[in-house]
């Protein structure tokens, strides 16, 4: 984020700490794009997303109070978008596994050999890996990712964002694309980097 939009964002954020509450609106139509961004990264699902985006809108409304104005607003909302997204992670993995001991005590099915499609199309298969890759990673380095190469956060503020060190930011960003690199190999992962926006 540039300075002027954080300093726009803050001076709005100000006025609706001190009452007025139409800089409410004006803080939602700065900051939902983004928030839309970095849980749909983290998440890898529009509609989970949007949910994330809602309840942190409705979290910075009631909690406002709280933002100390020596910070970047921009930065403490953001950290309420990733702490949602990652818990909404957690709270899936749950309720998946409980799918998962409920689906092996059922009976097994035979699976429609006609159903299971390849994409022929190079880049849906490489769009796919890389996601399926992103979405394997730890909640928190998905974040970090997702801040970094999708927002374009520099390190400082992504320490800012997540309430960690500076070092834990770059420490969690080399797991993660150690991680990548096992997964997708080193030149996967080049190409994917040589094409990203």
């Amino acid at each position: 984020m540039d300075p002027a939009t954080h300093e726009r964002i803050d001076a709005l954020a100000v006025a609706f700490q001190d009452g007025d509450r139409e800089a409410f609106a004006d803080l939602i139509d700065e900051l939902q794009d983004p928030f839309y961004r970095v849980a749909y990264r983290v998440l890898g699902d529009a509609e989970a997303a949007l949910d994330v985006v809602q309840d942190a809108f409705v979290k910075l409304h009631k909690n406002v109070d709280s933002w100390d104005r020596r910070s970047r607003f921009a930065s403490w909302s953001y950290r309420v978008v990733t702490n949602l997204s990652i818990d909404r992670i957690r709270r899936s993995a749950r309720e998946r596994k409980a799918w998962e001991v409920r689906a092996a005590r059922s009976e097994p099915f035979a699976e429609d050999a006609s159903e299971q499609g390849i994409l022929a199309e190079e880049r849906a298969q490489l769009v796919r890996r890389v996601k399926q890759a992103i979405a394997a990673l730890p909640p928190g380095q998905r974040a970090i990712v997702a801040l970094r190469h999708y927002e374009g956060c520099t390190l400082k503020e992504i320490a800012e964002i997540r309430g960690c060190a500076l070092g834990t930011v770059k420490s969690t960003l080399h797991q993660a694309f150690r991680s990548l690199r096992r997964t997708l190999g080193r030149e996967l992962l080049e190409q994917v980097a040589g094409e990203a926006p």
